[in-house]
Parts: C-alpha cells; structure tokens; sequence
C-alpha cells in the first residue's frame, strides 16, 4: 500500500491497555444513553458507529448529530462553537444527567466546539470522555481523554472505529461474522413478516 498507516493495530492495542481505556469501558457500560460528536470525518465515524453500537449492544440507546437542518440553523444563529451544546441542550435535557455519556472525537485534541461541549457537560454532571488523535492541550484535567497519538487525520478515524468495535466485544456483545448476520436475520419475524406480505397474492 502506498498510505501510511502508522501501525494501526499496534497503536490500538497500546490504547486498549491503558488506565484511560478501562475508564472508557466503566463509562461505557455504566450509561444508559450515549451521544457521540465529531466534526469532518469524526462526525461521519459518529454516526456510523451510534448505528452499530445501538444495533450490537441491547442495552444502549446511542446517538449522533445527524440532521443537517438542525446544525446549519443553529451554526447560524447561536455559532459554529455551540452547535453541539445546542443539541445536547435540546435532546440530553430530557434525560437525566447521571444515565448519559458525552464521547467527543477529535484529531487535533483541540476542537473548539468539542472540547468546550465537554466542559459544559460534565459541569452539568453528565458523564464526558474524549477520544483524541493527539493529546489535547486545552482540555479540562477533570475530564478522560484517550489518546491515540497519530500523525495523520485518516489514522485518527480508523482507529477510532477499530476502537469502538472493541468496546462493543468490552460490553460483554460481540461483532457478528456477515454469516452469523445473514443466519440470524433469516429468523427475524420482521423479516419473515416482509417477505410474507410482498409474497401473498392479492
């Protein structure tokens, strides 16, 4: 291969075995409601993975920032900075602060809206991690960070979700091979109840 990815598997095992990790693990598994923000290519990592992580793991209800509308009309009217505290404000204020976990993601360490989303929410008592491609240099010492320690921005986001498909094998669930997928779907009723209703005559 031509691109460098900086021994991806050897960086993630060296996170995986670090006293930062197992605090990500309790937070993990400790939170009943998880919401994930990213920007650029984290925000898609979010995404994707708040699919997955719901899907693979039944106790959890996670999150990720995905309407479009709703970023772009808070970005205008209250700031780019605050998009993120505006939608925390908005969809975790219903919860209660000690059931959620904030995870931020950013290369850098330093994203603005990321890092102060953070502060905000563990001031409120919310549970708040960060998974950084470099350690940070602004955020607050009373907040976990994981970092990764890469150079390139692609590494960061790969890693991340090699990252996160472990947490799902840490909660005690696993990552499905395509087989035991497709096996496991040939069973569902709602699948079952599809493929009956596009079948039946009419």
């Amino acid at each position: 291969m031509l691109i460098d990815f900086e021994n991806i598997e050897d960086k993630c095992r060296e996170a995986a075995s670090s006293e930062e990790y197992c605090k990500l693990i309790a937070k993990v598994n400790a939170a009943k409601k998880i919401f994930l923000i990213g920007n650029g290519g984290l925000h898609y990592v979010a995404s994707h993975m708040a699919t997955d992580l719901s899907r693979l793991i039944p106790d959890k209800a996670v999150y990720s920032f995905d309407s479009v509308g709703f970023i772009t009309s808070n970005a205008n009217d209250h700031g780019y900075d605050k998009i993120f505290i505006r939608w925390l404000d908005t969809i975790a204020s219903v919860e209660k602060a000690e059931d959620c976990l904030i995870i931020g993601l950013s290369c850098s360490g330093n994203s603005g809206n990321i890092v102060d989303t953070l502060h905000w929410g563990e001031d409120l008592g919310y549970a708040t991690f960060l998974i950084s491609g470099a350690e940070s240099e602004v955020l607050r010492e009373d907040i976990d960070e994981l970092s990764i320690k890469c150079n390139y921005f692609h590494t960061v986001e790969v890693s991340i979700l090699m990252i996160f498909y472990d947490l799902i094998h840490r909660t005690g669930n696993h990552c499905p091979s395509i087989k035991q997928e497709k096996d496991r779907l040939a069973d569902s009723p709602l699948r079952r109840a599809k493929h009956k209703e596009a079948w039946e005559p009419l």
